[in-house]
């Protein structure tokens, strides 16, 4: 653990922890170096949830913005920032530091160079100076690198943040590099790779230098350093990027998944409108609790409206309520996140297996199982379903329901679709 690492670490240890009613929470364990690390994710989203009193806070995790037009773009939709970079994958957190050239002169963070990790900071005026000119003179005019204007203006009030970023060019076990295993890690200050445009290596510091662009070590051990770099210990985790993109082989999924229940789940709908729903059934009809998240990624103008929106159901309206919501799976997901739509309700009686959801208007809602669509309502405000036969958790079998989880679609012509978390049903 490095330097600024264990400054995040120490200051994490002092946190209390937050939250309502323990109910359905997953039992914690303390052990040396891993401070109230739970024993399996939330098997239970919503439990000891006030309806009534609780704040529906939009969120997203996983986004780029880089510039004051996009972030305008994104704050029409979301009150919890958490920003995804990449080039480096640092948090620009907080949003108020961040100016021109920020990574090119302000990288404090280890870099893999050569294949071994080396500590920062990095002066990469003096670095790239060594064949500066042997460069285009397209990239000899950015040079010495200097800080610039601030990118943003000041957040509007209310508008939360924490520290994310979109981290890549993870090794296998074989040590292949796996192009494109993206995760993202929400509430975590961990860094990994450089500022200079990822594969394209336009200043060269790969090619001549050794410095990777990415993380460069084994995904389990850049895994274990998202966690360690988490502001709060009960709150927050890391997220696995995209599969429809990535295209996935579903074991690694799982492989993730069961390496640390801070792997809080996976993106469904991903890249404006893309649906990874057959990717999480799957996962879920496994027995392994999953949340799904909902994010536009680079897509934040998509002429469709989709976005990908997590609408996170908190006792309070702060950073931290908003992680540890993250973390339990207390939030729903909204294809179009534009309030056209709410869940006002989703619970769910563990003695009886019983699942129930309310919307704030008139909707077609349907109940999704491991056995596919079990219920559905046309047009109404609320459903219920109770289990009733075989179900089992340990794997897939036919008539298994495994999980339970809900889906809103607006009848307003708006093309909102609502997506609670599951239940697992063991």
């Amino acid at each position: 653990m490095n330097r600024r690492e264990f400054m995040v670490m120490a200051a994490a240890t002092g946190v209390v922890r937050a939250g309502w009613s323990a109910c359905g929470l997953a039992d914690v364990r303390r052990a040396a170096g891993d401070s109230a690390r739970p024993m399996s994710r939330n098997r239970r989203p919503y439990c000891g949830i006030d309806w009534a009193t609780a704040r529906q806070i939009r969120g997203t995790t996983h986004v780029h913005c880089t510039n004051q037009a996009d972030l305008d773009e994104i704050l029409k939709r979301i009150e919890f920032l958490t920003l995804s970079n990449y080039y480096p994958s640092a948090p620009w957190y907080p949003l108020s530091k961040m100016t021109e050239n920020y990574w090119r002169v302000h990288h404090d963070f280890p870099v893999m160079v050569n294949g071994r990790r080396v500590e920062g900071p990095f002066d990469w005026n003096r670095i790239v100076g060594k064949w500066i000119k042997e460069l285009p003179a397209e990239l000899q005019r950015q040079y010495p690198f200097k800080e610039g204007k601030k990118l943003f203006r000041p957040l509007p009030e209310g508008v939360l943040e924490a520290p994310n970023a979109e981290h890549h060019a993870f090794l296998l076990e074989d040590g292949r590099n796996h192009g494109h295993l993206h995760m993202n890690s929400p509430g975590s200050m961990f860094s990994s790779g450089t500022f200079d445009q990822g594969q394209k290596n336009r200043f060269q510091t790969g090619t001549r230098g050794g410095y990777h662009f990415g993380s460069g070590e084994l995904w389990k051990t850049a895994v274990d350093r998202m966690i360690a770099g988490l502001v709060y210990t009960d709150g927050g985790g890391v997220t696995i990027n995209h599969p429809v993109w990535s295209g996935y082989d579903r074991n690694l999924i799982l492989k993730i998944l069961d390496h640390d229940p801070r792997v809080l789940g996976m993106e469904v709908i991903e890249g404006g409108g893309v649906n990874g729903e057959a990717y999480w059934d799957w996962v879920l009809s496994t027995g392994r609790q999953c949340f799904g998240f909902f994010v536009p990624d680079h897509a934040i103008r998509q002429k469709s409206g989709t976005f990908g929106v997590n609408v996170l159901v908190t006792p309070e309206r702060t950073a931290h309520a908003c992680l540890k919501a993250y973390r339990d799976g207390n939030f729903y997901g909204a294809k179009r996140g534009l309030n056209e739509l709410k869940f006002t309700r989703i619970a769910f009686d563990g003695e009886t297996a019983t699942v129930e959801a309310e919307t704030d208007k008139p909707a077609r809602l349907v109940v999704i199982t491991g056995c596919g669509v079990v219920k559905e309502e046309k047009c109404a405000t609320s459903v219920k379903w109770t289990m009733e036969g075989v179900y089992g958790w340990s794997a897939p079998r036919k008539n298994a329901h495994v999980y339970v989880r809900i889906k809103a679609y607006a009848l307003d012509g708006s093309g909102e679709e609502l997506f609670s978390q599951p239940f697992m049903l063991d």
